[in-house]
Formats: C-alpha cells, sequence, structure tokens
C-alpha cells in the first residue's frame, strides 16, 4: 500500500502536532521548597510555596517558612544584603549569595541564600560542603538545606481548546474520507 500525503495536508498535520505539544513559554511563576537543618540545635526547618520573577528578579513570594506565612517579599538591600536574584538555568545555584528574603507572620526577617564554597561557623567550628543552600533569620537561627525549584505550568486559555477542538473534528473526518474514498476506487479497478 503506497500512502502518499500531499502538501497541504502534510503542513496542516504538522501545525495541529504542533498545536498539540506542550508549551515551552519562559515561566515567570516557580513553586519552591526548602528543607533545612539547624546548625546549633539540630532542629528541622522548611518551608514552600510560590515565587515570582520579572528578568530574573523576584518580585512576588507567598507560602509558609517553619510554620508561619510569608507575608510579604523585602526589597533587595534591606535584610542580609539580599539581591532576591533569581538564576535559571542555576549558575551553580538558584539564587545567589545574597539571596532572598522576606517577612513572616511573626515578624521575623528571613533571608535564603546560596552557601558557596565550604564554610566555617562558630561556636563550633561548623564547616559545610560546597553548594548548599542556607537561611538565616533576624532572631538568630540558622541552618543548611537544600532548595528545589519548578516552574509553575499555565493553563491553556478556554478558547484555546474550543478552536482546536474543530480543527482535530475536521482533520479526522478528511482523513477517513480519503481512506473510503481510496478504498473505494481500489474496489472498481
Amino acid at each position: 500500500m503506497n500512502l502518499r500525503l500531499n502538501r497541504p495536508l502534510f503542513f496542516g498535520l504538522l501545525g495541529l502536532f504542533c498545536l498539540l505539544l506542550p508549551g515551552t513559554a519562559k515561566a515567570d511563576s516557580f513553586d519552591w521548597t526548602y528543607q533545612g537543618t539547624m546548625l546549633l540545635s539540630g532542629q528541622l526547618s522548611s518551608g514552600s510555596g510560590e515565587l515570582d520573577t520579572t528578568d530574573g528578579v523576584i518580585t512576588g513570594l507567598s507560602g509558609t517558612f517553619n510554620g508561619l506565612a510569608i507575608t510579604a517579599l523585602l526589597a533587595p538591600g534591606v535584610s542580609f544584603g539580599n539581591d532576591n536574584l533569581l538564576q535559571i538555568p542555576p549558575a551553580p545555584l538558584y539564587v545567589t549569595p545574597n539571596g532572598f528574603s522576606f517577612l513572616d507572620s511573626a515578624g521575623d526577617q528571613i533571608n535564603i541564600y546560596a552557601a558557596l564554597g565550604t564554610q566555617c561557623t562558630f561556636p563550633g567550628p561548623v564547616c559545610v560542603p560546597d553548594n548548599v543552600y542556607g537561611s538565616i533569620s533576624d532572631d538568630g537561627n540558622s541552618d543548611l538545606g537544600n532548595f528545589t525549584l519548578a516552574p509553575v505550568m499555565a493553563a491553556p486559555e478556554p478558547g484555546t481548546a474550543t478552536m482546536l477542538l474543530p480543527a482535530v473534528l475536521f482533520f479526522g473526518l478528511f482523513l477517513r474520507r480519503k481512506r473510503l474514498g481510496t478504498g473505494s476506487v481500489a474496489q472498481f479497478r
């Protein structure tokens, strides 16, 4: 059986295929998580939520940290030298050594930062490995841990699916008619 597609049908199907592929648009929103262990007490700390960026600068932040709601993203330079920069792809980590700072519902300022290179803290000394993250708060708590990011996928607009459905039905009917038409011609030869 020799199956040939004419050019308009080929490019129509190719265009339909491209519409069905998931979008690779630049993500401006990310889900984030932080899991750490406090250096002196060994207690666990954690946070999660969503952050928004514009041209690599974190412009919005929501979620919780150690069970308390995050109430505000602090402006760059306000707390612990924060620059609120997000590096995608990580270079080598998602945030800079200055990190991003926010306020929790208890009024504490917290900074999540990249702990680049081996660092030692006192009393101790406690030395940490390369390329981990840390958090520090104005109440004196500090920890080291892991920070993760995942792009938030945008939901397709309802109009996109509405316009795509007739196109899929049209091509399905066209292919069925073409196949039935070819079969019936072959029977009469």
